[in-house]
């Protein structure tokens, strides 16, 4: 039976699904078998993130209702048949969906798998619920402003209300700005308000975006920052001790401006 990991944040457009897609191909290089589920019924973009978008036939919510076999919902990635995709539906919201169903199915797709990743919808209604239900792992993503901090801080409290065994936070578009020791909302003061442990230090990187318009997410790439970032998350997720890089590498300019004596 594979570990259940909710990827989940207090607010939106912080980069959440694209992390999910990472994790999987991440995951696929490491030699591990992993099932994306797409929850975000109605806004789903997984099936984007991987170029699938024109060979999704059946939904998440088709699986849930019995209308579809559980072989017929998954979508093999093209470029590794370890990542496969459940598609979030398009035309229904997830109050719509028997919660007990959708658990059965989810547990049924977590014994097929490595790594279940579950992209948990925005908010915390029943999507929220139902993505969050018998979760091994949950990670809380989120960018160093203000603003995320304080429905971050929120989210955290929801989910350990919630019983998940680990709670884990990675700080997505982190750029020089955010390492200086007076910026109010760092991942040094995210990790220490949240109470939660670092997965991963995301640094900003154009080669993300690029990367997920052709339908391959960087982590499955070679040369990109926040591809190799993702990649050592998922060596921690799958037991390995990876330590932290000081993102003062990942930014040869700030490097260079500190020896100068002009940071």
């Amino acid at each position: 039976m594979g570990e259940k990991i909710v990827i989940t944040s207090g607010k939106g457009g912080v980069g959440k699904s694209t992390i999910a897609a990472n994790l999987a191909a991440a995951f696929a290089r490491l030699g591990k078998n992993s099932i994306l589920v797409d929850m975000d019924m109605g806004l789903r973009s997984l099936d984007v993130f991987l170029g699938l978008e024109n060979k999704v036939v059946f939904d998440l919510s088709d699986l849930a209702d019995g209308i579809c076999r559980e072989k017929q919902a998954l979508v093999k990635w093209d470029v590794s048949p370890r990542v496969r995709l459940v598609a979030a539906a398009q035309l229904r919201g997830s109050e719509t969906v028997d919660e007990d169903r959708l658990t059965r199915v989810l547990d049924s797709l977590k014994e097929d798998c490595d790594y279940l990743l579950i992209d948990c919808p925005a908010g915390v209604g029943r999507g929220f619920r139902n993505a969050t239900a018998s979760a091994d792992t949950a990670i809380l993503v989120a960018t160093p402003d203000g603003v995320c901090l304080r429905d971050a801080e929120r989210m955290a409290g929801l989910l350990k209300s919630r019983d998940i065994p680990r709670l884990l936070l990675a700080v997505n578009r982190v750029s020089p700005r955010h390492l200086k020791p007076d910026w109010p909302a760092s991942p040094g003061v995210f990790a220490e308000k949240l109470g939660l442990e670092t997965i991963a230090l995301i640094p900003e990187d154009a080669c993300v975006e690029r990367c997920t318009q052709c339908g391959v997410p960087a982590a499955w790439q070679k040369g990109s920052r926040a591809g190799r970032a993702i990649m050592d998350a998922a060596r921690r997720l799958n037991g390995e001790s990876v330590p932290q890089i000081s993102l003062n590498r990942e930014f040869p300019v700030l490097r260079l401006l500190r020896r100068l004596g002009l940071r």
